[in-house]
């Protein structure tokens, strides 16, 4: 076992202020400890690691080996004997792109949670770019910036986007270094293979960034580090933390020349990170070309720091963050599928206020509140594709974005909402829709008859409603509209959602009309 401790065991924190993560990557398994000071500011304060390679069966047949199952579940009873040492209670244990792509991954699980009793999690891709940019976003200052943040991994490289801070777009991409390494080789014509097969993900990774230039990019990882530590070793350049396009094409040169036994003489690189090296400045230079990208920054940000921040914010905290990071996703949509961002913002209005006048009706809760702002200011994105039919266009674009802070639960209702806001309603037949659990199913009910009634009541983009009122009584909810003009389509559209009101709350729909000056 690797250990690094950042302060004196002497000088930890009282038991109660620490908490700890554990990142179960493809090359390596990792502890962290951390405490958190009055500022409430979260800093790791121990590191261990564990050279377990699960990407080596991961990429090659599927299936992890026993061997490296055991050593996997030798790990983790350190980690408690670790964990238990420091009397912590508090810790999330996360795996990633090898223990995803594992056949008998769960079966691991499983025997990890038997024998060290660390319930460990497999997140998404999408999941683990969220914690990622949560954790650049405190150590660097992404404000009036297009960035691209990049996460290597053995398995896989995370690819965020972001503009103004906020992330717009996030996608997995399996070119991580050890699945590299598993599927073209160490030896040959490694260069020419690896040129080739990124050549292949070339053209999403260009869909990804888009063609505005990248002011930065942003790199995490433990090969963005390490090719931080050797341009500042070999090329002597400014800072260990930041290299420029120029230096990283130099650098990669060098590296080429080398063979792996003098990696780890001339360098002084561990094993598993000699042979790993190459691949990942490769990775690195091809992204900043695609971003047109001159600098990129290697700050002290890591899946595992996210973790720790994710563990420790508030759950206000928390939801602000994904908030801010879907509606601008949202919001990034309007160049992409020529969406009407004011039309759509005017039915979110409409729909958070009707959320909001129906919570005598309903046991929604706050993210249910946010799927439906979101849904009201995408659905139309499926007319990019073709008006027929466009609700079920817009429900598949949603069903494959990444969207970061949504759990599949909610990814599922969102995409289902969206599908609902015109033609028929929830059926039986529909596999997606079956397949929820009846309080899922009640949540599309409802949130799809409040959609549906906010965009009736802006019929024709007209934007005349400026007031709602929603009375509920034992039988039926009377609905007042005030705004200008005589709002009658706007009223005959609303009435055409009244079955549809009825079904999801029970109710007869009742509309008044008040025209104002």
């Amino acid at each position: 076992m690797e250990f690094v401790s950042l302060i004196a065991d002497d000088a930890l924190p009282d038991h109660s202020a620490l908490v700890a993560a554990i990142d179960v990557g493809s090359n390596a398994m990792r502890l962290g400890i951390a405490t958190q000071d009055a500022s409430g500011t979260a800093t790791l304060v121990q590191r261990y690691r564990e050279p377990v390679r699960l990407g080596h069966d991961a990429f090659t047949s599927g299936i992890l080996s026993q061997q490296t199952m055991d050593d996997a579940i030798e790990a983790f009873k350190q980690f408690r004997r670790i964990l238990d040492q420091h009397q912590i209670e508090k810790f999330r244990a996360t795996a990633t792109s090898a223990m995803r792509d594992s056949k008998n991954g769960p079966e691991l699980i499983q025997r990890i949670f038997e024998e060290s009793n660390i319930d460990l999690q497999l997140i998404s891709g999408e999941e683990e770019a969220r914690l990622i940019h949560y954790s650049i976003s405190r150590r660097v200052d992404l404000e009036d910036k297009f960035a691209v943040l990049i996460d290597m991994g053995g398995g896989s490289v995370e690819v965020t986007v972001c503009d103004d801070a906020e992330v717009i777009a996030a996608q997995s991409f399996k070119i991580g270094t050890v699945r590299l390494l598993e599927m073209l080789g160490k030896e040959g014509d490694f260069n020419i293979l690896l040129s080739e097969y990124i050549d292949g993900t070339r053209k999403k990774l260009r869909e990804q960034i888009g063609r505005r230039k990248a002011d930065l990019c942003v790199a995490t990882g433990g090969n963005a580090g390490a090719i931080g530590d050797l341009a500042f070793q070999i090329l002597g350049t400014e800072s260990a933390t930041s290299i420029s396009r120029k230096e990283l094409k130099q650098l990669i040169k060098k590296l080429a020349k080398l063979s792996f036994e003098e990696r780890i003489r001339d360098l002084g690189l561990r094993p598993d990170r000699a042979d790993v090296i190459l691949p990942a400045a490769m990775v690195f230079y091809e992204i900043m070309l695609l971003a047109d990208s001159k600098q990129m920054v290697m700050p002290d940000a890591s899946l595992m720091d996210g973790i720790v921040l994710d563990m420790m914010d508030s759950e206000e905290q928390t939801f602000h963050s994904q908030r801010r990071n879907l509606i601008a996703w949202a919001r990034s949509l309007k160049n992409k599928y020529h969406v009407d961002r004011k039309y759509g913002k005017e039915v979110a209005g409409l729909a958070l206020v009707l959320f909001e006048q129906s919570r005598g009706l309903h046991a929604l809760n706050y993210r249910d509140r946010l799927l439906l702002e979101v849904a009201a200011l995408v659905h139309e994105i499926g007319m990019y594709v073709r008006v027929g039919g466009y609700h079920r266009h817009s429900a598949y674009l949603i069903s494959v974005a990444p969207l970061l802070g949504l759990s599949d639960n909610e990814k599922a209702i969102l995409t289902l909402l969206v599908r609902y806001q015109r033609k028929g309603g929830p059926s039986d037949t529909h596999k997606e829709f079956c397949e929820l659990g009846k309080g899922s199913q009640l949540k599309i009910w409802q949130l799809s008859a409040l959609l549906r009634l906010a965009i009736a009541l802006n019929k024709e983009r007209r934007n005349r409603v400026s007031r709602l009122s929603l009375n509920i009584a034992s039988d039926t909810a009377s609905l007042h509209i005030e705004g200008c003009g005589d709002m009658l389509l706007e009223r005959w559209a609303a009435l055409q959602t009244a079955n549809y009101f009825k079904e999801a709350f029970g109710l007869t729909l009742h509309i008044d009309l008040e025209q104002t000056a």
